[in-house]
């Protein structure tokens, strides 16, 4: 029974040494749901709202607040990382699909840092003031060394198709994969989901 105990209370430990932090966890789900809304919002401001409209005026400062609080976000969870470095994936993954998982976690970061810091630039080219949540947010400071002043046209519309469409393909994709790839193998007796979700066990062993 002792050799038992003592077993069970090793596995326990393991297990606790392949799940992510508290901080981790919450600042994941968090930003997930923000870039889910963030997509949403965007995608109805402009696809579905009119232009110039109040309602779009509406749902753009709402983008912005979220954008920027995505940025912020995801600056704490970069920190929080290299403060308590992600516990490596299982052994029973292969090594191609580790390789993967470390590539796609490397692309969101990148995305979610990009994605905001393009929308700053895009709404720094107008000249009306900026706010976050009601409070006044500064305007990207580079914005009229890059663009011109005023911001030259053709500049800012390339910045806002690869802000609007490529920017936003790439992360659907990304977060298609990542979902997939997750939801397969909590069927396929590989299960990671555990690993980020509180309350999920882990495979037996």
């Amino acid at each position: 029974m002792a050799v038992s105990g003592n077993q069970t209370t090793a596995s326990a430990r393991a297990d606790a040494t392949q799940r992510y932090n508290t901080a981790a966890m919450s600042l994941h789900w968090l930003i997930a749901v923000l870039v889910v809304v963030q997509v949403c919002l965007g995608w109805w401001m402009n696809e579905v709202l009119p232009e110039h409209s109040p309602a779009k005026a509406g749902v753009l400062a709402t983008h912005i607040s979220v954008g920027v609080t995505i940025f912020l976000l995801v600056l704490v969870r970069i920190a929080v990382r290299l403060i308590r470095p992600p516990p490596p994936l299982p052994d029973y993954l292969p090594a191609w699909e580790r390789l993967g998982a470390s590539a796609t976690h490397l692309l969101f970061y990148l995305l979610m840092l990009i994605l905001p810091l393009t929308g700053w630039a895009l709404v720094s080219m107008r000249p009306r003031p900026i706010h976050v949540w009601g409070l006044p947010w500064p305007h990207l400071p580079v914005v009229p060394s890059l663009f011109g002043t005023p911001p030259q046209r053709p500049l800012v519309e390339q910045l806002a198709h690869v802000h609007v469409f490529i920017l936003i393909w790439i992360l659907a994709i990304n977060l298609a994969l990542h979902v997939g790839a997750a939801l397969m193998h909590q069927f396929d007796g590989k299960p990671v989901l555990w690993r980020m979700i509180p309350g999920l066990r882990p495979p037996p062993r």
